[in-house]
Protein backbone atom coordinates (compact mmCIF):
# COMPACT_ATOMS: atom_id res chain seq x y z
CA UNK A 1 0.00 0.00 0.00
CA UNK A 2 1.06 3.54 -0.72
CA UNK A 3 1.64 6.00 2.09
CA UNK A 4 -1.45 8.16 2.57
CA UNK A 5 -1.27 11.75 1.38
CA UNK A 6 -0.61 14.35 4.03
CA UNK A 7 -3.98 16.08 4.15
CA UNK A 8 -5.23 18.51 6.77
CA UNK A 9 -7.53 16.99 9.39
CA UNK A 10 -10.43 19.14 8.15
CA UNK A 11 -9.98 17.78 4.62
CA UNK A 12 -9.94 14.19 5.86
CA UNK A 13 -13.04 14.88 7.94
CA UNK A 14 -14.84 16.24 4.87
CA UNK A 15 -13.85 13.06 3.02
CA UNK A 16 -15.14 10.90 5.89
CA UNK A 17 -18.46 12.76 5.91
CA UNK A 18 -18.88 12.40 2.15
CA UNK A 19 -18.03 8.70 2.26
CA UNK A 20 -20.20 7.80 5.25
CA UNK A 21 -23.01 10.39 5.21
CA UNK A 22 -22.96 12.14 1.84
CA UNK A 23 -23.99 15.77 1.41
CA UNK A 24 -27.68 16.42 0.81
CA UNK A 25 -27.02 20.08 -0.02
CA UNK A 26 -25.27 19.04 -3.25
CA UNK A 27 -27.38 15.88 -3.73
CA UNK A 28 -24.48 13.49 -3.19
CA UNK A 29 -25.33 10.25 -1.38
CA UNK A 30 -22.85 8.56 0.92
CA UNK A 31 -20.40 6.25 -0.83
CA UNK A 32 -21.61 3.53 1.55
CA UNK A 33 -25.14 3.80 0.13
CA UNK A 34 -24.03 2.07 -3.08
CA UNK A 35 -20.56 0.68 -2.42
CA UNK A 36 -21.63 -1.12 0.78
CA UNK A 37 -21.33 -0.33 4.47
CA UNK A 38 -17.75 -1.65 4.48
CA UNK A 39 -16.99 0.11 1.14
CA UNK A 40 -16.01 -3.25 -0.36
CA UNK A 41 -18.55 -3.08 -3.19
CA UNK A 42 -21.25 -5.52 -4.23
CA UNK A 43 -20.79 -8.31 -6.72
CA UNK A 44 -20.91 -8.20 -9.67
CA UNK A 45 -21.34 -4.55 -10.68
CA UNK A 46 -20.39 -2.21 -7.84
CA UNK A 47 -16.67 -1.93 -7.12
CA UNK A 48 -15.06 -1.68 -3.72
CA UNK A 49 -13.38 1.59 -2.82
CA UNK A 50 -10.97 0.57 -0.07
CA UNK A 51 -7.42 -0.24 -1.03
CA UNK A 52 -7.45 2.00 -4.09
CA UNK A 53 -4.69 4.59 -4.37
CA UNK A 54 -5.75 8.21 -3.98
CA UNK A 55 -4.43 9.14 -7.42
CA UNK A 56 -6.46 6.35 -9.03
CA UNK A 57 -9.70 7.52 -7.37
CA UNK A 58 -8.92 11.14 -8.37
CA UNK A 59 -8.30 10.01 -11.95
CA UNK A 60 -11.61 8.15 -12.11
CA UNK A 61 -13.54 11.18 -10.87
CA UNK A 62 -11.67 13.30 -13.43
CA UNK A 63 -12.56 10.86 -16.20
CA UNK A 64 -16.25 11.06 -15.27
CA UNK A 65 -16.11 14.86 -15.06
CA UNK A 66 -14.41 15.06 -18.47
CA UNK A 67 -16.76 12.49 -20.05
CA UNK A 68 -13.87 10.13 -20.80
CA UNK A 69 -15.35 7.44 -18.58
CA UNK A 70 -18.99 6.52 -19.12
CA UNK A 71 -21.48 3.99 -17.86
CA UNK A 72 -24.98 2.89 -18.84
CA UNK A 73 -27.50 5.71 -18.56
CA UNK A 74 -28.32 7.12 -16.19
CA UNK A 75 -24.61 7.48 -15.42
CA UNK A 76 -24.85 7.93 -11.66
CA UNK A 77 -21.14 8.32 -11.03
CA UNK A 78 -20.81 11.00 -13.70
CA UNK A 79 -23.68 12.85 -12.02
CA UNK A 80 -22.02 12.53 -8.62
CA UNK A 81 -18.59 13.53 -9.96
CA UNK A 82 -20.06 16.68 -11.49
CA UNK A 83 -21.74 17.64 -8.21
CA UNK A 84 -18.46 17.40 -6.28
CA UNK A 85 -15.92 20.21 -6.22
CA UNK A 86 -12.28 19.37 -6.87
CA UNK A 87 -11.70 19.90 -3.15
CA UNK A 88 -14.42 17.36 -2.33
CA UNK A 89 -12.92 14.84 -4.76
CA UNK A 90 -9.53 15.30 -3.10
CA UNK A 91 -11.06 14.93 0.35
CA UNK A 92 -12.99 11.74 -0.35
CA UNK A 93 -10.16 10.11 -2.33
CA UNK A 94 -7.68 10.99 0.43
CA UNK A 95 -9.94 9.62 3.16
CA UNK A 96 -10.67 6.42 1.26
CA UNK A 97 -6.99 5.80 0.53
CA UNK A 98 -6.12 6.28 4.21
CA UNK A 99 -8.50 3.54 5.39
CA UNK A 100 -7.09 0.14 6.32
CA UNK A 101 -8.25 -2.87 4.33
CA UNK A 102 -8.94 -6.09 6.16
CA UNK A 103 -7.36 -9.24 4.76
CA UNK A 104 -10.83 -10.78 4.87
CA UNK A 105 -12.58 -7.91 3.02
CA UNK A 106 -14.95 -9.19 0.35
CA UNK A 107 -17.69 -7.61 -1.78
CA UNK A 108 -21.24 -7.91 -0.49
CA UNK A 109 -23.54 -10.31 -2.33
CA UNK A 110 -26.13 -7.54 -2.66
CA UNK A 111 -26.85 -4.03 -1.47
CA UNK A 112 -29.95 -2.37 -0.10
CA UNK A 113 -32.44 -1.24 -2.71
CA UNK A 114 -33.53 1.15 -3.98
CA UNK A 115 -30.25 2.95 -4.60
CA UNK A 116 -30.26 6.60 -3.52
CA UNK A 117 -29.70 7.75 -7.12
CA UNK A 118 -30.75 6.21 -10.44
CA UNK A 119 -27.87 4.17 -11.80
CA UNK A 120 -27.81 2.38 -15.13
CA UNK A 121 -24.85 0.24 -14.08
CA UNK A 122 -26.81 -1.34 -11.24
CA UNK A 123 -30.44 -1.56 -12.38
Amino acid sequence: PLAPAALAPAVLERGRVLALQGDASIRVPACTACHGEALTGAAPAIPGLLGLPRDYVNAQFGAWKNKVRRAHAPDCMADIANRLSLEDVSAVSGWLAAQPVSATARPDDAIARPLPIACGSAP
